[in-house]
């Protein structure tokens, strides 16, 4: 578990930066079930239970994604 990375911010640096990419990911993932939450169903969603549906689909893709990042090695192994 030493070699997992935070999703969040850089550790290089010892004040939080926030990588942008992950964030607009979250961002675009909370939006996207939002919306889908509120348009397909055919019997009324409220407003505040459409948000917390997508709060809830961002946080587990955030927690999965802070836990199994997708690393791609190419020509050869990354060993720290």
């Amino acid at each position: 578990m030493k070699n997992l990375q935070p999703s969040f911010y850089e550790s290089d640096n010892p004040s939080i930066r926030l990588h942008k990419e992950n964030l607009f990911k979250y961002l675009i993932m909370f939006v996207v079930v939002t919306l889908a939450s509120l348009i397909i169903p055919t019997c009324g969603v409220l407003r505040s239970q459409a948000i917390m549906i997508g709060l809830l689909a961002s946080t587990t893709f955030a927690i999965i994604d802070m836990t199994h990042p997708n690393n791609v090695y190419i020509d050869s192994f990354h060993i720290h």
